[in-house]
C-alpha cells in the first residue's frame, strides 16, 4: 500500500503533457513561424518562463508555495534585465551603433 494520492500520477502526466505541448510550441516558433527576431525572443522567453512555473509547481512541489513560485519566476528575469543592461551598451560599441 502506498501512501500517494490517486490522481497524482494522471497529476505528473498532465504536467508533462503541458511540458511537451510549450516545447512543441517553442519549435514550432523558431521553425515554422516566421516572425520578428525580437518577438520571437519575448515568446520563447514567457514560454521558457511557463515551463520553469510548470516544473516548479508540479516536480518541486512547490504548487502550495506562492513565495517560491514567485521567486523561481521572478529572479531569472531581474537576471536577464541585469545581463542586458551589462551587455547591451558594450555591444552597441562595438557594432558602431552609438
Amino acid at each position: 500500500m502506498t501512501d500517494e494520492p490517486q490522481g497524482l500520477p494522471r497529476l505528473y502526466l498532465t504536467a508533462w503533457l503541458a511540458l511537451i505541448a510549450i516545447t512543441a510550441i517553442e519549435v514550432s516558433l523558431i521553425l515554422v513561424f516566421h516572425i520578428a527576431p525580437g518577438l520571437r525572443a519575448i515568446f520563447l522567453i514567457v514560454l521558457a518562463l511557463m515551463k520553469a512555473s510548470l516544473i516548479g509547481a508540479y516536480y518541486m512541489n512547490l504548487r502550495f508555495e506562492r513565495l517560491a513560485m514567485a521567486y523561481i519566476a521572478a529572479i531569472p528575469l531581474i537576471l536577464l534585465v541585469l545581463m542586458l543592461v551589462a551587455v547591451v551598451p558594450d555591444a552597441a560599441v562595438l557594432l558602431g551603433r552609438h
